[in-house]
């Protein structure tokens, strides 16, 4: 049965996310994170060929193989992550013909984000009667601003973070799939709680940049952040990976990082996570 409006701000009035249809075989998603996985055993110039932008305005518009060491970048997180979009078909044409990891990588997250687009415009087209123009300011334009991102986590101790508490910095986020619990979601510190995802749904938050195509007080962003909590992975190669897309309205610039991270001061201070909770759901 469709969302309805109402449907749509119940829950993120209640917990800040929508549990939303993804009519996607798990045979897609795990085949693509699989050719993501042969990807990373690339040599580093060929991972970080692909290298451009779909929004000049906002770094949600990068496309292409990222690092984070938490000893060199301000996000102190430990991660390996790529972000796709069709777009790279165009522009990389002649060099996916000669690397075949690659293309078989892209030739693999391409369906996966088209099926976000249609998640996406469906659940927009639904919420437009109350936010005119809504799906024009995200869909009219040549690129559209939708990035898929495959993440790769390295292990932390348990109970610690492996994503900083943050908001996006886009208009709105799509939690497709992960390896295992560890996603926290809530207005704010004061109410994170440990979601998890349900067979054929993703979970859809709105990001921080999200009033300049839905001006309202009536819902808030999702405050979430990503803790380890299994501990049979810590020393193994990764412990955690997750299929998440972003998407931006275009024409906007994004919020800065002193409001995407404004609640988070650090892991030795009261705003560690304390030991997970139970969902709700």
């Amino acid at each position: 049965m469709p969302l309805t409006h109402p449907d749509i701000m119940r829950q993120l009035q209640q917990q800040n996310y929508v549990l939303v249809p993804f009519a996607l075989s798990p045979t897609v998603i795990h085949d693509a994170m699989a050719a993501f996985f042969n990807f990373l055993n690339e040599p580093s110039a060929v991972r970080e060929h692909i290298d451009f932008t779909v929004a000049p305005m906002h770094r949600r518009g990068d496309v292409g193989f990222k690092q984070r060491d938490p000893k060199e970048d301000s996000y102190n997180d430990s991660k390996e992550f790529f972000h796709f979009h069709p777009a790279i078909f165009k522009n990389y044409a002649a060099f996916l013909n000669q690397q075949p990891v690659v293309y078989d990588f892209m030739r693999k997250a391409e369906p996966i984000w088209q099926a976000v687009s249609s998640t996406v415009h469906a659940l927009l087209t639904t919420l437009q009667p109350s936010f005119p123009g809504l799906v024009q300011r995200v869909f009219d334009t040549e690129d559209v601003h939708i990035l898929l991102r495959f993440l790769k986590y390295d292990w932390q101790q348990s109970g610690k973070y492996l994503a900083k508490p943050h908001f996006d910095a886009g208009s709105m986020t799509l939690a497709i799939a992960e390896s295992g619990p560890g996603l926290r979601i809530g207005s704010g510190p004061h109410d994170l709680k440990l979601v998890q995802h349900q067979p054929g749904h993703a979970l859809f938050m709105l990001s921080s940049n999200f009033k300049q195509i839905m001006p309202t007080d009536e819902v808030t962003a999702g405050w979430h952040d990503v803790i380890q909590l299994d501990e049979t992975f810590i020393g193994k190669p990764y412990s955690r990976w997750a299929l998440v897309a972003f998407i931006e309205a275009h024409g906007v610039t994004a919020l800065p990082r002193t409001e995407t991270h404004k609640w988070f001061q650090g892991e030795n201070n009261a705003d560690m996570p304390p030991r997970p909770v139970k969902s709700a759901n």
